[in-house]
């Protein structure tokens, strides 16, 4: 979708699509979870949101960058990239940006502490939760501008106060999301 056919709602939501991968660190995001639903050329739209989950929370892919490239990076840091982004492909200002990121964060904070009080009821759900939040946690600091970061809430208190410890470790190696064992090999030219 070029920048002159993004009308003001699928700018937006172009921007709920792909933002909330970072905040919760979903490399399993790639372009074929981004689906579009037409009647004509005229008449394009986003699909809703699905398939988006908390990879980095499970060590064996938590090494694991984002599924997107965004102007050629995959990079969980994405600094001001991100941004850039939206507001020169689809017209985003970056006010509009920042807002939007910040109403997102707020909600991963609302929504970590229902996962707290969820894992307090099931204590085997504990190590998922921690890892989650701590993902969480990061992933909201890596959108917000950091000049700006002390005014906005995050999940560190809420992670302290729950007793849970620092994440664990990724795994050293790295697992590949999104390939399927029944695709045959590559091949190499010889």
């Amino acid at each position: 979708m070029n920048r002159s056919a993004a009308t003001p709602t699928r700018r937006v939501t172009a921007l709920r699509c792909v933002s909330p991968n970072y905040v919760v660190r979903n490399a399993d995001c790639h372009s074929k979870n981004i689906a579009l639903y037409y009647t004509s050329a005229d008449d394009v739209a986003f699909t809703p949101a699905y398939d988006i989950v908390t990879t980095q929370a499970y060590p064996r892919f938590a090494s694991n960058p984002p599924g997107l490239s965004i102007d050629g990076r995959k990079t969980w840091a994405p600094g001001k990239t991100l941004e850039r982004f939206f507001n020169t492909r689809l017209g985003v200002p970056p006010r509009h940006y920042a807002d939007m990121v910040e109403r997102l964060c707020e909600s991963a904070v609302t929504v970590g502490h229902e996962i707290i009080e969820a894992a307090k009821n099931e204590s085997q759900w504990n190590g998922i939760a921690k890892q989650m939040l701590h993902a969480w946690n990061e992933g909201m600091a890596s959108l917000r501008s950091p000049k700006r970061a002390e005014l906005f809430s995050g999940l560190t208190s809420a992670i302290n106060a729950a007793g849970f410890s620092e994440p664990d470790a990724p795994d050293a190696s790295r697992e590949i999301i999104g390939r399927s064992e029944l695709l045959a090999k590559p091949r190499t030219e010889s």
